[in-house]
């Protein structure tokens, strides 16, 4: 039986006027009367009898009257236990905890949601489509990562930003950006890009191919095969140019082998992205999640302030 249109049947059992019933349950005349028929369908007896002055509730529609009431209440009473049960239960997240700067405010974040004394967390390393999937299946409620928003939409997940890094081109020391104090997307548009293939690095590869294209060019690439950060650092350019982002910890090592230079992206959106990822239908649960995510945001701007203006 559809709850609602027992609900329903309830308000317009106790005033005996559709008109006042629908106004009471917000809907419209014709919709009201359109699910009174398929629940007297359903229940295989009518239920109210309708004369030209009013509408009076029938033998089998007071005997339902009398048992709705309960029905409906016990209903509420489940869905408000199932409710604090799956609001008890820890918070799942998966993401890619390796990366310095999503564990960096994550770590920052748990400690100020638990000090709140709100939902407890729960971490699993999880990456990739696989990671959606079990998204998608209730396996973990939020998912972090280098995604591509396109993709996400297609799925139909909600996500919003988590943290946001300006990229750098990197290339050989004796290569012809080498020297130069920035660059623009153009500079790149007949560069060979080096596109790291792995589960890791995938998704963020498709922000950068994205960004490419929407300056009017698509990349020029050579795939190179990656499974940890050893090899997608040390792996030679051979004239190629790798973008990443700044706030990687080895690309200050590589600077000081002599072998690679870094080379700023001017321009305002030459940034990558981690989202948050997740269920539209579990955004009231994440809402102290994300409260805390904002936070730990504030906080660690305030100390970059404090660092970069230390008087």
């Amino acid at each position: 039986m559809n709850i609602e249109h027992a609900r329903e049947f309830l308000a317009l059992a106790q005033c005996l006027n559709f008109t006042e019933a629908a106004c009471d349950l917000n809907m419209t005349q014709p919709a009201l009367s359109k699910h009174l028929a398929a629940l007297e369908r359903e229940l295989g007896a009518k239920l109210v009898e309708r004369t030209r002055k009013s509408i009076q509730l029938t033998e089998e529609g007071r005997i339902f009257f009398e048992t709705c009431g309960i029905i409906v209440n016990q209903y509420d009473k489940m869905q408000l236990a199932l409710d604090e049960i799956k609001t008890a239960r820890p918070l799942r997240i998966g993401g890619r905890f390796d990366d310095a700067d999503v564990a960096t405010l994550m770590s920052m974040t748990a400690m100020m949601h638990r000090n709140a004394h709100r939902s407890s967390l729960a971490f699993a390393r999880s990456e990739g489509h696989d990671a959606l999937d079990a998204l998608e299946r209730g396996e973990i409620d939020l998912y972090i990562d280098y995604a591509n928003p396109a993709r996400l939409k297609e799925r139909k997940l909600s996500f919003r930003p988590f943290v946001s890094n300006p990229l750098v081109a990197i290339v050989g020391s004796d290569h012809g950006l080498a020297h130069r104090a920035h660059i623009e997307w153009e500079d790149l548009r007949n560069e060979t890009l080096v596109k790291f293939v792995s589960d890791k690095t995938n998704p963020a590869w498709e922000q950068i191919e994205e960004l490419c294209l929407a300056h009017g060019f698509a990349p020029k690439t050579r795939p190179v095969s990656s499974l940890n950060d050893v090899e997608f650092f040390s792996t030679p350019l051979h004239g190629s140019v790798l973008i990443w982002k700044r706030t990687q910890k080895q690309i200050g090592l590589l600077l000081e082998t002599g072998q690679r230079a870094c080379v700023p992206l001017a321009s305002e959106d030459a940034r990558i992205t981690a989202y948050l990822v997740f269920r539209p239908t579990d955004e009231a649960r994440l809402a102290s999640l994300f409260e805390a995510i904002d936070e730990a945001k504030t906080l660690i701007e305030k100390r970059k302030r404090r660092e970069d203006d230390p008087l």
